[in-house]
């Protein structure tokens, strides 16, 4: 067994350029073909050939419109005025719907780049790096939502774009990196709301760059934190686009995942809490802490798992196939969370979009996942990383004893 794994290691040595190239080959060959049949077929989506158009789809075009003819924005499209910025720019260039998938497509491609470089960043090893591409692009789960008019391709893109800058500025921080992921964060603030919890993880570990006294720079990303809850409170722009989605009124009916209320949970009744602000949610939770955080635990944990009773068999087999595999190897990345603060923050980013959905819903598509699956699959590529350290190290090891 010994010598075989000797003779496996040489082969990988000798040719590892070839094996490179020929991975990348593949990871972009299924890319392509999960693409192509979603165009033709819509197998893995809605069923229907072409662009997919949905229910969101019209918020984003018609408010594209609105911009292109001087009208005002409306409603819950000021949540999204980054996405529907990027649609009116390219129909003011007379591009057709489609060069919006082009765009989406394209992003994605350049987010698959900056996964492969952000496990190079942190683990140095590229058989890592290859490992999260190939489970970023060839998971149709995610490559599903690439042909719709809808945030999520592009938002799921943003997201990783900024973990990449962040993790840039964390390792060396500068003056380019600074403003590069700040640059990002912005952007992706804008594209939908649940970007806007990006803004207070940034902020923490921008804090923490700086030489300061470890008291001091726990204090004021403690600051940082209350001032962006206050921030979300108190500004009346924010609070409404908040309470939109009315957080108060799902906690106190037991909604975990939106569209299923054979899922809900019966909640405490609490007829004596009238006020459907946040003020009256901190008033629910302050009285029944365990419900709530027990509801709050389950629409995360919907969200995690990817899969709903209604799902056939099969179906789940292949959701548990692209997430738990990943999930299992992220456990083997916690040896680095001391010592690596990028390793932190990409767990802080998800804890931060699981935030989210706790204090609102989980979504019947589990689209709410894909946002952070991809911080996941880094994760996962680190802790890959670790298990191959160790069994060469092992290895190794064994070479010196005999």
């Amino acid at each position: 067994m010994r010598q075989f794994a000797l003779q496996f290691k040489c082969f990988l040595e000798k040719n590892k350029k070839t094996i490179f190239i020929l991975a990348l080959i593949l990871i972009a060959l299924r890319f392509v073909w999960l693409n192509a049949i979603n165009w033709h077929s819509g197998e893995i989506s809605n069923g229907l050939p072409g662009i997919k158009y949905w229910l969101d789809t019209n918020r984003y075009l018609f408010g594209a419109e609105s911009i292109l003819t001087g009208e005002g924005l409306e409603g819950r499209q000021f949540q999204f005025i980054g996405y529907i910025l990027i649609i009116a720019f390219l129909k003011l260039l007379s591009l057709p719907d489609g060069a919006i998938i082009i765009l989406q497509l394209l992003l994605a491609g350049f987010a698959a780049y900056a996964l492969f470089d952000t496990v190079i960043t942190i683990s140095k090893s590229k058989i890592a790096g290859i490992f999260v591409v190939a489970l970023f692009l060839c998971n149709p789960f995610i490559v599903r939502w690439h042909l719709y008019i809808a945030t999520e391709s592009i938002y799921t893109s943003m997201v990783i774009l900024f973990f990449w800058r962040l993790v840039k500025m964390i390792k060396k921080p500068a003056l380019k990196n600074y403003f590069l992921a700040a640059a990002v964060l912005i952007i992706t603030m804008f594209i939908r709301p649940n970007g806007w919890i990006l803004l207070p993880v940034f902020l923490g570990f921008l804090i923490n760059t700086f030489s300061l006294n470890k008291y001091l720079k726990n204090s004021l990303i403690v600051i940082s934190l209350f001032a962006f809850v206050f921030l979300m409170g108190a500004v009346g722009s924010f609070r409404n686009s908040i309470q939109i989605t009315t957080p108060v009124q799902n906690l106190q009916d037991g909604i975990t995942v939106w569209g299923h209320p054979e899922l809900n949970l019966e909640m405490p009744l609490a007829n004596d809490i009238e006020d459907k602000s946040w003020i009256g949610g901190l008033k629910y939770l302050v009285r029944h802490p365990v419900a709530s955080v027990k509801l709050g635990a389950a629409r995360a944990g919907y969200t995690l798992m990817h899969i709903r009773p209604h799902h056939s068999f099969a179906y789940k087999l292949r959701g548990l196939f692209w997430i738990l595999p990943a999930y299992f190897l992220c456990l083997f990345s916690l040896k680095y969370l001391r010592r690596k603060p990028e390793i932190l923050a990409g767990f802080v980013i998800i804890f931060a979009h699981l935030f989210v959905v706790a204090v609102s819903y989980a979504e019947h598509d589990s689209r709410f996942d894909i946002y952070v699956l991809p911080i996941f699959y880094v994760l996962a590529g680190v802790g890959l990383s670790n298990i191959i350290d160790r069994l060469m190290s092992k290895l190794k090891k064994r070479n010196r004893l005999n």
